[in-house]
C-alpha cells in the first residue's frame, strides 16, 4: 500500500468516527448543552483565576497581565484541542481492558495506537476550541507591536505541547494492562497534567531552578504552554526550538516501544 493510500484509509476512518461521534453527542441534545455549559464554566474560572491574581501583582513569572492572557489562552487553546481529539478515548480505556473490549481492535488491519485513541471525538469541545482561539488572536492583538509572523511558530510548538499530552496519558493506561486496576494512574494524570497549565516561570525558584528544567527537559510538560507561549513573546530561543523539534520524534518512538512491551504482557479478558 503506497503513502497515499495509508493516508486516504486513515482519513475516511476518521472520518467517520467524526460523524458517529457527531451523532451520537446530538442523540441527546439537552446533555450536550449542559457539557458545552460546563466546559465553558470551567475554562472561565481558569481566566478569571488570573485576572483576580493580577489584581494583587503587576508581574507573574516575570510576566505582565497582558503577556499573561497570551500564556492562559494557548493553554486552553492546546487543552481543548486535546479533549476533542482524545480524552474520550483515554477515559474509558480502562473500562474497554477490563471488559476485553480491545481485544478485537488489536486484531484489526489498522495501528492499534490509532485504533485506541481515536474512535470518539468530544464534539460538546468544539465551541472552547473556537472561543480560545480567538481569546488567543485577541490576546495577542494587546501586545504591544506584536509581529504577527510569530504565531506560525504554533505551527511546531503546539503540536510539540499535545505529544507531551498524548504520549504521557497513552503511556498511563498502557500501564493498566501491568495490573488488574489502576484507577489510580488518572490521578497520577491529572495531577501532573496541572503543571502544564501553570506558567514555567512560577517554578524557576524551586531546587535553584531545577523543577523548571526538569518540566522542560525530563517531565516536560511546560512545552504544553509555557514555551510555546516564550515563542510569541520573547525572543526566539534556539535550544527550545530544536528541543519541541526533538522531543514529540523522541517521545512517539518511547510510546510505542512501551505499548509493543505492555502488549506483550496482555492477557485478554475471555482468557
Amino acid at each position: 500500500m503506497s503513502l497515499f493510500q495509508l493516508l486516504k484509509k486513515y482519513i475516511i476512518l476518521y472520518a467517520s468516527f467524526f460523524k458517529a461521534s457527531l451523532v451520537a453527542d446530538l442523540e441527546f441534545r439537552f446533555n450536550f448543552v449542559i457539557l458545552i455549559i460546563g466546559e465553558l464554566i470551567w475554562y472561565g474560572t481558569q481566566l478569571i483565576l488570573y485576572e483576580v491574581l493580577y489584581l494583587h501583582t503587576s508581574s507573574l513569572a516575570g510576566w505582565n497581565l497582558s503577556e499573561m492572557r497570551v500564556f492562559i489562552f494557548l493553554a486552553l487553546f492546546v487543552d481543548s484541542i486535546y479533549m476533542i481529539l482524545w480524552d474520550p478515548n483515554f477515559i474509558k480505556f480502562a473500562e474497554d481492558l477490563r471488559r476485553g473490549n480491545i481485544d478485537m481492535l488489536l486484531t484489526k488491519p489498522v495501528n492499534e495506537i490509532f485504533m485506541l485513541t481515536s474512535q470518539k471525538l468530544s464534539i460538546s469541545h468544539l465551541p472552547c476550541f473556537f472561543i480560545t482561539g480567538s481569546g488567543l488572536i485577541w490576546a495577542l492583538s494587546q501586545i504591544p507591536d506584536f509581529t504577527w509572523w510569530r504565531i506560525l511558530w504554533l505551527l511546531i510548538m503546539v503540536p510539540a505541547g499535545l505529544s507531551v499530552i498524548f504520549c504521557g496519558r497513552f503511556m498511563l493506561n498502557a500501564t493498566s494492562i501491568l495490573f488488574e486496576r489502576a484507577d489510580f494512574l488518572q490521578y497520577v494524570w491529572h495531577s501532573v497534567f496541572k503543571l502544564g497549565l501553570r506558567p514555567d516561570g512560577i517554578y524557576g525558584t524551586v531546587g535553584q531552578g531545577v523543577l523548571r528544567y526538569v518540566l522542560i527537559f525530563i517531565l516536560p510538560f511546560a512545552m504544553v504552554a509555557s514555551i510555546p507561549a516564550r515563542f510569541l513573546i520573547e525572543p526566539l530561543n534556539t535550544v527550545y526550538l530544536a528541543w519541541g523539534i526533538i522531543m514529540p520524534c523522541l517521545l512517539i518512538f518511547i510510546t510505542k516501544k512501551y505499548w509493543a512491551f505492555c502488549v506483550k504482557h496482555y492477557s485478554s479478558a475471555s482468557s
